[in-house]
């Protein structure tokens, strides 16, 4: 399994194991469209370039980052801007930290803990959707086939 896989794998565990959640996935434009128009909350994984370092022995390590972007349409819970809601129609904000909760410190076998380095609201296009990114930093590391293989020689 490839650091990438493990990465997405191990995030997608965390994040379904949140009710709140209607859809835990790969990004994949999915919100972008009018394909899902029943959801109201999901959380898609983007995971963004890895930077890889070549090391001795076919070791690779490199630099990584993941964005969670928490999507949430008005009106999910019914709460709506201005209602008499004591959360102030803002329960988006506590669900952000529940994945923070969830993705801080987790770690895998390719790579180290999860740092969260960034949370900001993401610009979209749909009427009535909201989009908040959280950034996650990791270091990854794998091995690679080798390049030459060993043989016995008789002399």
């Amino acid at each position: 399994m490839t650091p990438r896989k493990e990465l997405f794998i191990k995030v997608k565990e965390e994040l379904m194991t949140i009710p709140e959640l209607d859809l835990v996935d790969l990004e994949r434009k999915q919100m972008q469209s009018d394909k899902f128009p029943n959801l109201f909350v999901a959380a898609l994984v983007r995971i963004n370039r890895i930077s890889y370092t070549t090391m001795t022995e076919q070791n690779q390590e490199g630099e990584a980052s993941i964005d969670v972007v928490l999507y949430c349409r008005d009106g999910w819970l019914d709460q709506h801007n201005g209602t008499q809601d004591p959360e102030h129609g803002l329960n988006e904000i506590d669900l952000m930290d529940k994945i923070a909760e969830k993705l801080q410190f987790l770690k895998g076998d390719q790579f180290t803990p999860l740092q969260q380095t960034d949370d900001e609201t993401e610009e979209q296009d749909m009427d009535g959707l909201f989009a908040y990114r959280q950034t996650f930093d990791t270091r990854v590391y794998r091995k690679l086939a080798g390049k030459y293989t060993n043989k016995k020689l008789n002399i």
